[in-house]
């Protein structure tokens, strides 16, 4: 599948200046992308763009790479330079719906992702629509995309987001079986693990069985923020609040910019009593964008315990700009990934 979104970026970039062919080193950065290496390619547009001669494809090549590691606000920057020279880039657009989904802007990524499909309606721009779905909730919607792909999208990937539909719909017998599909595929895949003890397990309240899936995906990814972020809730629901808020604690460090650990910090301070801490984590999670990515539960929290705090107002999304203008649970591995929160 990678293979196949490698040809179709060159293509792309290709038709967006037939007069030019790639540079070396353009070649050399979707090298980068190709072999799982988007700091290297981040590395190479850098130095790229500092000239005086700037590309504007090493834009959206270093929106790609940021899109992988996560840094979807420089990814989304980087993309509206792009398109500012080459509005008609299909690949530009497709990394501003990326970078749109992962910020939280899931109408703006709808529109944008939906123009893409409409040029090039690839296994993989489907799939992201699929995941767009499943942020907004329209479960069935996302098991039709998934359905429509077929065998062309990495089976594995697609079995777990299937999972999380069905856990999602109530479905848990589907929902195992698409877990149990997608473990066999790809045993050593923390993203399914995280996922699986997120839908199947702790959202059904079987948090020690989720705790091992947590354990799993932490042994295979020791860098997991999402996994300790879960499992230090798990803990806590299992009434090891120590634990949990060192599992936590160590969530942060690893990903400061997950919204989700505050949420879990800020519920587990204001039932322990600390309606001061809960407030200030609750508005760490609002500023960091929870309501986008996740709903209005810390919003009603707020509304609910901490009548002094100032309402945040979050960032507006873009407006969707016009074609001719010059983006486990929810959470990561590239937005090509999805985690737990």
């Amino acid at each position: 599948m990678r293979r196949l979104l490698l040809c179709l970026s060159l293509l792309v970039a290709l038709a967006v200046n037939a007069q030019e062919q790639p540079s070396k080193k353009e070649l050399k950065v979707r090298a980068f992308l190709e072999a799982g290496k988007p700091y290297k390619a981040i590395g190479l547009c850098n130095d790229h763009l500092t000239r005086s001669s700037i590309d504007p494809r090493f834009y959206v090549l270093r929106a790609d790479a940021y899109n992988r590691i996560g840094e979807y606000a420089k990814a989304l920057s980087d993309a509206r330079n792009s398109l500012t020279v080459f509005p008609a880039s299909v690949e530009g657009l497709y990394q501003l719906a990326l970078a749109e989904q992962g910020v939280g802007h899931t109408d703006s990524a709808l529109v944008h992702l939906q123009r893409v499909l409409e040029q090039a309606p690839t296994a993989e721009a489907r799939f992201q629509m699929a995941l767009l779905h499943q942020r907004k909730h329209n479960y069935s919607e996302a098991l039709k995309e998934l359905e429509a792909v077929g065998d062309e999208l990495d089976k594995a990937r697609a079995s777990r987001v299937r999972g999380e539909c069905h856990a999602l719909l109530g479905d848990t017998v589907n929902a195992r079986s698409a877990y149990d599909q997608a473990l066999a595929l790809a045993p050593r895949d923390p993203v399914i693990w995280n996922s699986r003890g997120f839908h199947l397990y702790a959202a059904y309240g079987k948090h020690a069985l989720a705790v091992k899936d947590f354990d799993r995906a932490i042994k295979l990814n020791p860098n997991y923020s999402y996994a300790f972020n879960n499992r230090g809730w798990s803990l806590y629901k299992l009434g090891d609040r120590e634990k949990a808020l060192d599992n936590i604690a160590l969530a942060a460090r690893k990903r400061s910019n997950n919204p989700y650990v505050y949420r879990n910090l800020g519920v587990i301070k204001l039932e322990s009593g600390d309606k001061t801490g809960a407030c200030a984590a609750f508005r760490t999670a609002l500023e960091q964008g929870f309501t986008d990515l996740f709903g209005n539960e810390v919003k009603e929290l707020v509304a609910a315990n901490c009548p002094q705090t100032p309402p945040v107002v979050p960032t507006a999304p873009p407006p969707v700009q016009p074609s001719n203008a010059p983006s486990n649970a929810p959470g990561t591995a590239p937005v090509k990934r999805s985690n737990a929160p």
